[in-house]
């Protein structure tokens, strides 16, 4: 290698190496940033519908407000495939489901209303465990039943595609009774959208 090259290598290295050793002190002036702007007050967060799941900031704009558009159907399937987060806590995608379902009812729309349907496949089946199956597969609690229990106490129809159950090699009774049986995810989607529902990916 050249001395220049050398020199440039070395220059290089000392602009990342001081870089590097300054990162602690600018992660501290984000942090400290983000930190003082946090004052929130205690009812800024809330969840009106799912109790304890799926917090909102609700904010009363007009535009597309389904709460004020007459004649909506309020049809909606979501589809969740994916396991995301803690498998201690609850699947992310039936967080977002309640988080909509808290905003479809802060807006005005009656819980009997909504008429919201989800499909869990896929990766995601084991949200759908019963507690003794998903205590043995992971050593905890299914954290996920009591969020379904409180989707459906507001309407929410909760839904298991039997092809993911299958190819996850689980036993179509490992899955909790409180959530619906369908032949597959595909079908079940695709039935409701020919029926008028509006398709969330989650």
């Amino acid at each position: 290698m050249r001395p220049a090259a050398y020199i440039v290598v070395a220059a290089i290295a000392g602009f990342i190496g001081g870089n590097v050793l300054q990162l602690p002190e600018l992660y501290e002036k984000v942090s400290g940033k983000f930190a003082d702007n946090n004052t929130q007050p205690a009812d800024f967060w809330s969840t009106p519908a799912i109790e304890g799941y799926g917090k909102i900031h609700y904010v009363d704009t007009p535009a597309y407000k389904p709460g004020t558009v007459p004649g909506l159907s309020n049809k909606i399937v979501f589809q969740i495939n994916r396991s995301e987060g803690d498998i201690r806590k609850p699947n992310l995608g039936l967080e977002r489901v309640a988080r909509v379902t808290n905003l479809y009812y802060a807006a005005g729309v009656p819980l009997n209303q909504l008429n919201f349907v989800v499909s869990i496949n896929s990766d995601a089946v084991s949200a759908a465990l019963n507690n003794e199956q998903f205590h043995k597969a992971y050593g905890v609690d299914n954290p996920n039943l009591k969020l379904i229990d409180e989707l459906e106490k507001a309407g929410v129809k909760v839904s298991i595609c039997d092809q993911s159950v299958a190819f996850h090699n689980l036993q179509r009774e490992w899955i909790d009774q409180r959530v619906t049986h369908t032949i597959s995810s595909g079908t079940t989607v695709a039935t409701l959208q020919n029926e008028g529902y509006a398709f969330l990916m989650l």
